[in-house]
């Protein structure tokens, strides 16, 4: 009988009412055996963690968007939980400017101001409350659910572009997703980059990693075949992305997915 992975990642979507701006709660855990970093693949969000263990137990942390490498410590038994925002909707939920946590990490508490404090206690509640995955995401959903009312509405024009450049797996250029939403690239450019701190094109180039890393984890093994379906020009094109955004060769990628057990994560967004 084959070990279990050493990590184990897990998600679980939000009551509908949510999916405008929470696309997912997740958990990252570690076993034994576990190598001691995580690399952590970039998706284009805003995420809410906290660790239930460590230095950093109990502590709201906000991260993201990245477009370098993260690498995380883990230890056997660490555990991780968090709520992913869907980009353009963490400004509404955090009430602070999308580009704050541009490639940073930093406490609630330290960077939010009193929305900060509420958040580090309703959600280090909710996350320490339980070790099983459901029952905090149903406590997740309760406390979201009763805050919603007061969320700013995502800007539409940047939703739908999002929606675009998921669904295609990064492979619409921004000047049919200009287009589509019915504005002007430069129009497009400047609301997507202010709602989500990031531009079309790096919102893309994360998208179209993810795509190829699906693959991998789909037990394709030769990435020159990867590149071609994941839609990169050549294989150099995919190992420059791979390395600029993950810290790693393709082939490294490869075992660290296999890593990880993978638990209904969903390869899209919700909403």
């Amino acid at each position: 009988m084959a070990s279990p992975a050493p990590f184990r990642y897990a998600e679980r979507l939000p009551h509908a009412t949510l999916a405008p701006w929470i696309a997912c709660y997740w958990e990252f855990t570690a076993r034994d055996g576990a190598p001691s970093v995580h690399f952590v693949p970039p998706d284009g969000c805003t995420s809410l963690l906290v660790p239930t263990g460590g230095p950093h137990a109990g502590t709201l942390l906000y991260t993201g968007p990245w477009l370098e490498p993260l690498t995380v410590p883990v230890w056997p038994g660490a555990r991780f939980v968090g709520v992913r925002l869907r980009p353009g909707g963490a400004a509404g939920v955090l009430q602070l400017p999308a580009s704050t946590l541009l490639n940073a990490t930093a406490p609630a508490v330290q960077i939010g101001g009193a929305r900060g404090r509420a958040l580090q206690q309703a959600l280090s509640s909710c996350v320490m409350g339980s070790s099983n995955m459901d029952d905090t995401a149903r406590a997740l959903d309760a406390f979201w659910m009763h805050e919603s009312h007061a969320f700013a509405a995502p800007d539409p024009l940047v939703n739908a572009a999002v929606n675009l450049l998921v669904e295609s797996n990064g492979e619409c250029t921004i000047a049919d997703a200009a287009r589509l939403v019915g504005c002007s690239e430069r129009t497009l450019l400047r609301r997507f980059r202010a709602a989500t701190a990031l531009t079309p094109k790096q919102f893309a180039r994360i998208r179209r990693l993810l795509a190829a890393a699906w693959h991998a984890v789909d037990g394709e093994e030769r990435w020159g075949r990867i590149a071609a379906a994941a839609g990169y020009a050549d294989q150099p094109h995919l190992n420059h992305d791979v390395k600029a955004l993950t810290g790693l060769r393709p082939e490294e990628l490869s075992e660290r997915i296999g890593f990880t057990e993978h638990d209904q994560v969903n390869r899209t967004l919700s909403g």
